[in-house]
This record gives C-alpha cells, structure tokens and sequence, in this order.
C-alpha cells in the first residue's frame, strides 16, 4: 500500500524503489552520520529545495566545487528515523564552512512522513538554515527531461563527454497530461511552503538554461548566502536542446492535446 501511495506522489522513475530496501539503508547511513553530533555547526547553512529535472544537479555540483561549500544532493531521498536531525548532523559532519542539501518536497511527504512541509522549512528557517528555491517554467519540457532521460538511461551529460543518447522520444498524451498537472500541483504546494519564508527564488529558464546568464546566478547565490565570491562554472551541461518538435517522435499528436489549453503556451520554447 505505501508503495502504491508513493507512485501517486513521485514523478522520478528512479523515485520508484523497494520500501523495505530503502528503510534499512537510511537507518545504516543515519547511525553512520551519528557520530558527527558533536563537531561544530557550519556558519552557513541552506536547503536547495526543488523538484528534480529543474537543473537542481547542475546546481548542487556547481556550488560544491566552492571551496567553502560543501552541497550534497538528495539525502533526504531515503527514509529518516528523525529528518531534522539527520540534516544537522550531517551538516556538522561536512567539516565546511557552508552546507547545503537538495530536497523535493515528495521526498518530504513520502520517504520523510513530514504533513506540513512549510512548517517543516519555517523550522529550519528559524535554525539559520537559508533557502533556496529552483523551479522551472515550461512544464512540457519538465515533462519531456523526464522521458528523455529514462530512454537515455542517465540523467545527466557532463561537459566533455560522449553518451549514447536516442534522437527522438514518443510522448504518450496521457503521460504528458499526468506529467504535466502532476508538476503544476508541485508548483502549488511548493509556493504554499514557502509562503512568507525569505528565499531566493531561482527559475531554470532564467538563470541556469543558458550559460551566460550562469556566472551571474552563481554569484547572485553567494552574495544570498554570504560565502566568499569565487567564479563558478558548471561541468554538467544541458541534456536535452532540441526543439520539442524535433525531439518527439508524435509532436502532432502533442500538439493536438495542447491545443486551446492554458498548457498550449509550453509549446513554443
């Protein structure tokens, strides 16, 4: 049943593991981060929180190449006996000036058991933890990085590599149209965390997708942060830049499905 549950929550196939298997290996890695307890706190701390395929690991590997940084990715992605504290520990563990995390609000709801996810951020707001916040506009190509990477087999392309990748993806209409009003409730319950919570908002077209706007965004979140300037450049790079209607094998069929809807304006990237 809590399998089931789950698979109406998360939208990463990778999200879609064994319960049993993955409760024990956050038990084993949370008696691991014990024995950190008592090593001071970093000065900085913050919380990346963003759904995936938002350019949130372009975003965490950036700034743990800073050298007052120290981010890691989804380690909430497994369930806590005690979340909050785990996060703490870990953060205490990291010997770094600044520590920081990314989390999805479904990996809150489901692995971690939190109800009220604003409540849950307004906590770690008043412990000192910042936060930012990654979201990304165009909800068919959010749909579409999905797809895209389970036909690919990875979901991210480093810089100077060289991957198999396919040329063209099928858009199943009913996986779009579950893909698409399942991240606008996303969209939803992340706004209504994070109302009135200082964070620094972050919009994947805007600030990420194109690699001139990059340098300015990653100084925009050290100044936020309060962490030395240093000039950051991404090793991942864009996974999928192909017009959407060279990319999906039944753009047509897409394209039908859209029409007249308030989701038509995605179309046009």
């Amino acid at each position: 049943m809590l399998n089931l549950l789950r698979r109406k929550t998360l939208t990463e196939a990778y999200e879609h593991r064994p319960v049993g298997r993955m409760i024990r290996a956050g038990l084993r890695n949370e008696l691991k981060t014990a024995r950190h307890a008592l090593r001071p706190r970093p000065p900085v701390r913050f919380v990346i929180f963003a759904q995936g395929r938002t350019g949130s690991t372009l975003l965490t590997s950036t700034l743990d190449t800073h050298p007052q940084i120290a981010c890691q990715d989804e380690i909430l992605g497994q369930p806590r006996a005690m979340p909050r504290r785990f996060v703490e520990t870990a953060a205490r563990g990291s010997g770094a000036h600044a520590f920081g995390f990314h989390v999805k609000i479904y990996q809150l709801t489901s692995w971690q058991r939190v109800d009220d996810v604003g409540g849950w951020l307004a906590a770690m707001h008043r412990r000192g933890w910042q936060i930012l916040y990654l979201r990304r506009e165009n909800l068919l190509r959010h749909v579409v990085s999905n797809v895209f990477a389970e036909a690919a087999g990875t979901y991210h392309h480093r810089n100077g590599t060289s991957t198999t990748r396919p040329e063209r993806i099928t858009l199943p209409v009913e996986r779009l149209r579950q893909g698409i009003d399942g991240r606008r409730r996303n969209l939803a319950a992340e706004r209504a965390a994070l109302a009135g919570l200082d964070h620094l908002e972050l919009v994947y077209e805007r600030d990420l997708e194109r690699p001139e706007r990059q340098e300015e965004t990653f100084a925009r979140i050290q100044e936020f942060l309060g962490v030395a300037p240093e000039p950051l450049r991404p090793s991942l790079k864009k996974a999928v830049a192909t017009p959407l209607h060279a990319l999906i094998e039944n753009y047509d069929e897409v394209q039908r499905a859209l029409a007249g809807t308030e989701d038509e304006v995605f179309l046009h990237d």
